[in-house]
């Protein structure tokens, strides 16, 4: 008689999850959850891109405040020095009468007509004065080449050197900027052989005036 046959176990490696495999399938993404995740990204894409847009509205926003601020002063400047060109060709004549009240100064009696001619002298210099003009400071002063212009030198010892010893003609300011600058002598220190110069030049004065 033939031996019964053992009964066989049921085959369960084949149900088995292979060596190394994570025993569950990865589920895809539903079209509704893939749908989702492209409207999160142009979601943030679209605040990147609004970020810029507002970045770029600001920048142009003070750009234009600037260029307001830039026109108004601009504008102010223009007003405030409208009359410089006018004011700079009057400047000879306040000149001219300067130089007529410089000849006459020492005379010993008081014409009308000096008298006609400081009148105008100060009222030219007061209608200046109401437009902003003002004489630049010189005699006694440090020079200042953004001021004066130093014609020469003087050899001097009644200012410090590099101070402005003389006035040859005045200068003017309109406002804060120079309408003319002052034409000055700038003192400098006598050199030993100036000095003995003039010591030499005197001495046949003294000389002459001992019997």
């Amino acid at each position: 008689m033939e031996e019964p046959t053992p009964n066989r176990q049921p085959d369960m490696e084949a149900s088995e999850p292979t060596e190394g495999s994570s025993g569950l399938k990865a589920a895809e993404p539903t079209p509704l959850e893939l749908e989702v995740q492209s409207l999160k990204a142009e979601l943030e894409q679209k605040k990147k891109e609004l970020a810029a847009a507002q970045e770029k509205q600001l920048r142009a926003f003070a750009e234009m405040e600037n260029y307001k601020k830039r026109a108004a002063r601009d504008q102010m400047e223009q007003l405030r020095y409208a009359n410089e060109k006018l004011l700079k060709e009057l400047l000879p004549v306040l000149d001219n009468l300067e130089r007529a009240l410089s000849h006459v100064k020492d005379a010993s009696e008081r014409s009308p007509w000096i008298e006609g001619v400081e009148l105008t002298y100060r009222q030219c210099l007061d209608v200046l004065k109401k437009f902003g003009v003002t004489p630049i400071k010189s005699v006694g002063e440090m020079f200042d080449p953004g001021r004066h212009q130093a014609v020469t030198y003087l050899d001097t010892n009644e200012q410090p050197e590099n101070h402005v010893a003389e006035e040859l003609q005045k200068g003017y300011l309109y406002h804060e900027r120079v309408l003319r600058p002052s034409m000055v002598a700038v003192a400098r220190k006598p050199s030993h052989s100036t000095v003995t110069e003039a010591r030499e030049e005197k001495a046949p004065d003294e000389d002459s005036k001992n019997p």
